[in-house]
């Protein structure tokens, strides 16, 4: 039942009749924020081609699910999709399917981690791609692709879903109704991150906490605000301090929208932030998550960051 789908009832209806009519493109590139139901979309789509539950599609021999490998050296996640990886897509959707008319599927996920020659290689799979066969690339940012590589799949955009279909789904998945509440309070429009709160309670403890940490912030001073995020930089496991980093990235970047949007401003006391200045630190947000996947020094970014608030 967690693999139900949320929202985007116009995108799976497209799709849906397109795979009913034999009309289904042979790449898609599915563009919009994490947990928004990317995955959950594509797999459902692949579980119907190929006649199979979602749970199961990681063990059926037509299904390729790629994401980053873990660095065996550095017990870490690697930063980019590799060329091996997309070679690997490549020779997987060369061989035949296991059944008779059987469809061959790919879905890759931060599909904008591909490097050059990943990419490269995958625009050749692309365009080599038979009628058998059917490739679905996720990514947050399709702009971070490269052009030839987007101009090849059909994109489709993933808005947030509206908070009142994010807690019916999640009462439809049996959760109580105070606990669905605060989760859709806390998810954003995200279905996936809502479900993720609600399972993991040190999760959702975490994001009450940098709720709290953003709002006292908004109103220290540059020493105090270092003081605040020190934590984040306290973890001696690399890849576990980047993952913290990044929660609590993702998570300013949808406080900082919700003051954009509600216009908070006057609310806050004593807070006045231009909207302009909210547009670039929500810029230099995202520009900081894209940084980390490039080893670059996350300290000196939020300290850039911290200056402008």
């Amino acid at each position: 039942m967690l693999d139900m789908i949320i929202g985007h009832e116009k995108i799976l209806n497209f799709l849906e009749k397109a795979l009913e009519n034999k009309v289904l493109s042979h790449a898609y590139c599915f563009v919009g924020p994490d947990n928004v139901g990317k995955r959950t979309v594509a797999c459902h789509l692949a579980s119907k081609i190929l006649n199979t539950e979602p749970e199961k599609l990681s063990t059926h021999p037509d299904f390729l699910h790629l994401t980053r490998e873990i660095d065996e050296k550095k017990g870490k996640l690697k930063k980019d999709l590799s060329v091996a990886q997309a070679k690997q897509v490549r020779n997987f959707l060369q061989n035949r399917s296991w059944f008779e008319n059987g469809t061959r599927i790919t879905v890759i996920d931060e599909a904008e981690l591909l490097n050059t020659e990943a990419a490269n290689a995958l625009l050749k799979t692309i365009e080599e791609t038979s009628d058998d066969s059917l490739m679905f690339l996720l990514t947050t940012d399709d702009k971070a692709l490269p052009a030839t590589v987007r101009s090849r799949c059909q994109v489709i955009n993933f808005d947030l879903v509206s908070d009142r279909d994010i807690l019916s789904g999640l009462k439809k998945l049996d959760f109580g109704d105070q606990s669905a509440k605060e989760a859709t309070n806390l998810a954003w429009g995200r279905p996936g991150r809502a479900v993720q709160l609600l399972q993991d309670s040190e999760l959702l403890q975490d994001y009450k906490s940098e709720l709290e940490r953003w709002r006292k912030m908004l109103t220290q001073p540059f020493y105090a605000k270092l003081k605040n995020v020190e934590d984040l930089f306290d973890d001696k496991h690399q890849s576990r301090g980047k993952e913290k980093i990044k929660r609590t990235v993702d998570v300013w970047i949808m406080l900082w929208r919700e003051f954009l949007l509600k216009q908070v401003m006057d609310n806050h006391g004593d807070v006045k932030i231009s909207s302009k200045n909210v547009l670039s630190i929500i810029d230099d947000l995202r520009a900081v998550q894209g940084y980390l996947n490039r080893n670059i020094n996350p300290r000196l970014l939020m300290e850039q960051i911290l200056l402008k608030f």
